[in-house]
């Protein structure tokens, strides 16, 4: 379990690196070039749709902890856990820390283009980070009974 703690914990920091990176890159573009915000239907209902958008990732990183992190933990804690679940622990966990900043970096495109601000992509680009600083893969040492698992 440990060997997996210590390849989750070097997933996330890269993944924490990777989302400062676009940050500073899109800092970068947002100086350098001027993106228009689009005007469907006049442009009336832009910001509507990108709080939308922030509220349903805030909701969906929730579940997506749950189901790829959370239920594991449970079951670890509460001594049910079998061993050949170890394995969808591992790849349920590698997907959630490849699922966060993935899906807040499309989602900020999209918000980043329909404003027209590169302020909104920031935000979502904060809440990418803040969850991948939430997300603690060393929960998962509270059993020693997995001892030599790889």
């Amino acid at each position: 379990m440990q060997d997996l703690v210590n390849s989750l914990n070097k997933r996330r920091k890269i993944t924490m690196y990777i989302v400062v990176l676009f940050a500073l890159l899109s800092l970068f573009v947002s100086y350098n070039f001027k993106i228009s915000p689009l005007h469907y239907f006049d442009g009336k209902y832009n910001l509507y749709f990108i709080y939308g958008l922030i509220i349903y990732k805030l909701f969906e990183l929730i579940i997506l902890y749950y189901i790829l992190f959370h239920r594991h933990l449970i079951r670890i804690r509460s001594k049910t856990y079998k061993i050949n679940e170890f394995l969808k622990l591992k790849k349920h966990a590698k997907l959630l820390l490849f699922l966060i900043p993935q899906g807040n970096t499309i989602f900020g495109i999209i918000a980043y283009k329909l404003s027209g601000s590169v302020l909104l992509f920031l935000i979502f680009l904060a809440i990418a980070l803040i969850t991948l600083i939430l997300v603690r893969p060393e929960k998962l040492l509270v059993s020693d009974k997995f001892p030599n698992l790889n």
